[in-house]
């Protein structure tokens, strides 16, 4: 699905646990280079380099917030980049991508038993790469305000609650809002963030406040796709008054 010439949202359906789940990341190109905003489930290394434009380097990644199917492919990124990866996430949620901070919905039960159905080279890159005893993986951490140099400008917004460091993008030529997760479209209808998987709901509902000044035309979100309608409309739905 192309948002605009350069703007890409990939449609990847994946097993996840005991469920099939779909995703969407979200690929700027730049000339001959790539930039990834979230890296899909462990395991979906392959299914998503499929969908990338073909003569494309993955020089840039963005992270979200670190959900497992958020980071998920961080490994094989970068393994496979041709020099140092650039990998941008919130200050919030960077002790956990870094592998310095344990993820916040995943015991180490769950995280095993989720890594269990991958080969070995894939489990041990995974435990490797988010472990404390290997260097950080993030490369510049974000804060929210920032505006980086993709696409002709995109805006980092904080939108914590889903997790402590969950960020949403904005880009302003093109009138699109990334919300990853602090926002879901469920049979077709624009939904908050999703209660089962969001810690602090309470925190997370205030957050989509931060989208009420934007001019939107194209919602993205990682689970649900696509949205395009009256964004300020159902934020007057969704959000409580303060």
């Amino acid at each position: 699905m192309k948002i605009t010439d350069t703007i890409q949202v990939i449609e990847l359906k994946s097993k996840y646990g005991e469920h099939e789940m779909v995703i969407h990341p979200v690929v700027i190109y730049e000339g001959d280079q790539a930039v990834l905003i979230d890296t899909g489930i462990p395991g979906g290394y392959n299914t998503m380099m499929q969908h990338i434009r073909p003569g494309s380097t993955i020089s840039s990644v963005i992270l979200t917030h670190q959900d497992l199917d958020h980071v998920g492919t961080l490994p094989q990124l970068l393994d496979a980049a041709p020099g140092k990866l650039n990998v941008y996430a919130h200050i919030g949620d960077q002790p956990t991508i870094d592998g310095r901070a344990p993820f916040l919905k995943a015991s180490p039960e769950r995280l095993k038993g989720m890594l269990s159905e991958l080969p070995e080279s894939e489990r041990d890159a995974f435990y490797s790469v988010f472990s404390p005893e290997t260097p950080g993986n993030v490369t510049h951490t974000l804060h929210g305000g920032e505006l980086l140099p993709f696409a002709g400008g995109l805006q980092v917004i904080h939108t914590p609650g889903h997790t402590p460091g969950h960020i949403s993008l904005y880009h302003p030529a093109s009138k699109t809002l990334i919300t990853a997760d602090a926002m879901a479209i469920e049979e077709g209808q624009l939904m908050g963030p999703v209660p089962n998987f969001t810690p602090n709901i309470d925190q997370a509902l205030q957050s989509l406040n931060a989208f009420r000044e934007l001019d939107v035309d194209t919602v993205v979100c990682y689970h649900g796709g696509l949205f395009r309608g009256d964004l300020q409309q159902r934020l007057d739905e969704l959000v409580p008054s303060s």
